[in-house]
């Protein structure tokens, strides 16, 4: 499955950078595909903006290198704000619906 080997790289790459990696998603959305990395920072810092920029762009880098993925999607390199609560390992985020939950 491609977050197995997209997990993978960014274990190799995140130490030497100064992350640690929480979760990597593949999920549908709205008919569109997404591929997500949560990360944190190894120093237990906040996260910026240019943070994830640093690793979305070695990260896209390695993709358009290796072409691996056949359907179309969207990258996002997210930090650990971005969640609730870390994720175990290979977890899926449901899919968005338009329905209202339920109480």
């Amino acid at each position: 499955m491609y977050t197995e080997k997209v997990r993978n790289y960014l274990r190799s790459i995140l130490p030497e950078l100064g992350y640690e990696l929480d979760s990597v998603t593949w999920t549908k959305e709205n008919n569109e595909w997404y591929l997500r990395a949560f990360i944190m920072r190894s120093d237990g810092a906040d996260m910026t903006v240019n943070d994830c920029a640093l690793v979305s762009r070695r990260l896209s880098k390695w993709l358009d290198q290796t072409d691996f993925i056949d359907e179309q999607y969207m990258l996002e390199v997210c930090s650990m704000g971005f969640k609730d609560q870390p994720s175990p390992e290979g977890e899926t985020l449901p899919e968005k619906t338009d329905e209202e939950p339920k109480t």
